[in-house]
């Protein structure tokens, strides 16, 4: 039978092979009209009601709301003695914001042009709100998971936790700031990395 650690691994080989899918085919010209058609369709959706909603969505995703959910998760497991795990939230969360800026300084995509609602810096490919936001709340699920045996508040955690990190996606398609291409890159590698980060963490914490 097939132990966790395996299939982490090869789900993580998995999402490496779709993030490569949609870095080798999003210059395409289908892809590239399927990421204009998306967007341009959302587009449509826009309302004076509903984009403040959207735009509160977005920071959620943003440095200024889980840097200090990171904080707070740190200053409680260091209360709790549990240092390892301290170095893996900490590393998922500012080890996939520098890969992040690292790959989108190698792919230099440029931003939508033509519909943002928000302005937006630096390159789109990856989203850095998709991938940050998928690898740190993922990254904080494994931790409830950890401390907690209850399948209902397991479930829930995860529930939440998904529904966040995909309304922040769609967040960045609304505003008009990503085309979907890099959305979907950005969850890859950022449930990649948090799923990585984790293995390791078990396998130093198991040489112990």
């Amino acid at each position: 039978m097939v132990n966790r650690t395996t299939k982490y691994s090869l789900f993580i080989v998995s999402l490496l092979a779709f993030f490569l899918l949609i870095l080798f085919t999003f210059n395409t010209p289908w892809v590239k009209q399927l990421d204009f058609n998306v967007l341009h369709t959302i587009e449509g959706w826009r309302t004076d009601t509903l984009t403040p909603i959207i735009i509160f969505i977005t920071t959620v995703g943003s440095w200024y709301v889980t840097a200090p959910i990171w904080f707070a998760i740190i200053v409680l497991l260091l209360y709790k003695r549990k240092g390892l795990l301290v170095l893996y939230i900490t590393l998922v969360f500012w080890g996939v914001r520098a890969l992040n800026w690292g790959l989108k300084e190698i792919f230099a995509r440029p931003r939508p042009d033509w519909s943002q609602v928000v302005p937006a810096s630096h390159y789109s490919f990856p989203s850095g709100h998709a991938m940050n936001s998928m690898a740190f709340y993922s990254g904080v699920l494994l931790l409830i998971w950890m401390y907690t045996r209850s399948r209902a508040v397991k479930t829930a955690a995860a529930c939440v936790i998904a529904i966040v990190i995909l309304l922040i996606g769609f967040s960045r398609l609304y505003l008009g700031v990503h085309f979907l291409t890099d959305i979907l890159a950005g969850y890859c590698l950022g449930l990649a990395w948090s799923l990585g980060v984790y293995l390791l963490s078990k396998r130093l914490y198991n040489q112990k």
